[in-house]
């Protein structure tokens, strides 16, 4: 691999973390209108896959898979979509954003995975990495003030929704679908996943939420452009040039926008801890990088 083609993945790493931290911005205000989250999930998707789509039919890209294709994708459209509902469903036993912390568990899920699958050796870099990422993440959550799980199925929910992103990430290296076009394969993988996620809206809440103010329209739309198409395809691509442990841990960008996003925008306390979060996650960042 070259420098030029590395220096590549890791910055379309940094954006899709980076894109996907901007969730915040787009959920809270739809999700304070009233919203049930499966029913927002599903139309996160489905924007995401019309702003994908369109671009696809201005390519004119060819849109034919072969069956064993749709088998795989299926799969991963699977994996992410138990990760986003382990994820929904965790908050309803914890505070979302310890929620998300231990969804943060997934770097090092995938570190594990890749050691024990793929062979690839357990550095001192990649271990010191793991363990600043994760340690700064915690701190920005709160969670030194005070851990507090109201219940172990939540726990193991959040769990869980690291344990299967993982699995997403270390597989997706390993398929024969990788060579598809970036863009064209995560339309398809959103597209089963998006209906993946209606039935369990249907069966979870009976009914799939209108959308009934513009500003539901245009948030929903961002948020199907910014934190899930373009994250996603730019994950993708960043996939078929560095490793997904790096990858992962380049993923810690995610709770770093969204933690920033919290302090400008919804005027959240910039606290000795949240500074030393950040400073441990640029720290594991850098070193990740630089690692020879």
């Amino acid at each position: 691999m070259t420098f030029d083609n590395r220096a590549k993945g890791i910055i379309e790493a940094i954006v899709s973390s980076a894109s996907f931290g901007l969730i915040p911005l787009f959920t809270i205000p739809v999700m304070s209108a009233g919203m049930a989250l499966p029913s927002f999930l599903v139309y996160r998707f489905a924007f995401g896959c019309l702003f994908m789509l369109a671009i696809l039919i201005y390519r004119h890209e060819n849109m034919h898979i072969k069956f064993g294709d749709t088998l795989r994708i299926a799969f991963l459209s699977s994996l992410y979509a138990v990760s986003a509902i382990c994820l929904i469903s965790g908050y309803s036993y914890m505070a979302s954003g310890i929620a998300t912390t231990l969804l943060f568990s997934y770097p090092v899920w995938t570190a594990i995975l890749m050691m024990i699958f793929c062979h690839e050796k357990a550095t001192l870099h990649s271990a010191i990495a793991i363990v600043l990422a994760v340690g700064g993440v915690f701190l920005l959550s709160g969670i030194d003030r005070g851990f507090n799980i109201s219940s172990v199925i939540g726990l193991l929910l959040e769990l869980a929704a690291g344990l299967t992103y993982a699995i997403y990430m270390v597989a997706f290296p390993h398929l024969r679908i990788r060579r598809m076009e970036s863009l064209k394969l995560t339309f398809y993988v959103f597209f089963y996943a998006m209906i993946i996620l209606m039935l369990y809206s249907l069966f979870s809440t009976g009914k799939l939420d209108a959308i009934h103010t513009n500003g539901q329209w245009i948030n929903l739309a961002l948020i199907g452009l910014l934190p899930t198409a373009l994250s996603n395809v730019t994950l993708i691509m960043s996939l078929k040039r560095i490793s997904s442990t790096m990858v992962a841990i380049l993923g810690a960008f995610e709770p770093l926008t969204a933690m920033a996003i919290g302090i400008i925008v919804f005027g959240e306390p910039l606290t000795i801890s949240v500074t030393a979060g950040f400073a441990m996650i640029i720290s594991a960042v850098i070193l990740l990088i630089i690692k020879k």
